[in-house]
């Protein structure tokens, strides 16, 4: 467990890529596990309503799952999904446990007033994301990294939409 715990945080910090994972089912099931537990955490810290549970307990991980399936395939190498979902779904969560504490230190809460320091912070956490699926794309598709990036990017953008139209005022 810690030798994964390890590989993930080194996909965060750039030193190592999908390919440093094993192909296993099991591991995309435990790392999905986790960017749904992570979310619920944040969402907790947030203290965001149902729908964002909805939203991101069952529409995010679909959509992210299913947007890099396609990217894969379109690209010619659909045999990665399985280290390329697991790596972006355990950076993902590791990222959201790491910024729990940031959040709680801000003082987030989605029914406040939003501050200067809360919006550097969500951006932050955004970009973040970006760079850190974007280059997990990048490896796995043999592409460059701005077009890693650009197909993080697209994600986040399809979230968003989806974001205001489930929940009530965006999240």
């Amino acid at each position: 467990m810690q030798s994964f715990l390890k590989v993930f945080v080194d996909i965060v910090l750039w030193r190592k890529g999908p390919q440093d994972l094993p192909t296993s089912r099991l591991l995309v099931a435990f790392t999905l596990l986790a960017y749904v537990l992570a979310s619920v955490l944040q969402l907790r810290i947030l203290n965001e309503s149902p729908e964002a549970y909805l939203l991101f307990m069952l529409v995010d991980p679909l959509v992210l799952m299913t947007w890099v399936w396609v990217v894969l395939k379109v690209y010619g190498r659909p045999e990665r999904y399985p280290q390329t979902i697991a790596a972006i779904l355990g950076s993902s969560a590791l990222i959201a446990l790491g910024s729990a504490p940031l959040l709680l230190l801000v003082g987030v809460d989605v029914h406040a007033p939003v501050t200067r320091a809360t919006e550097i912070l969500l951006i932050g956490l955004i970009v973040v994301f970006v760079l850190v699926a974007g280059r997990i794309i990048k490896l796995a598709t043999d592409s460059s990294l701005f077009s890693g990036f650009c197909v993080a990017a697209v994600y986040v953008f399809v979230m968003n939409l989806l974001a205001f139209q489930i929940v009530p005022g965006g999240t």
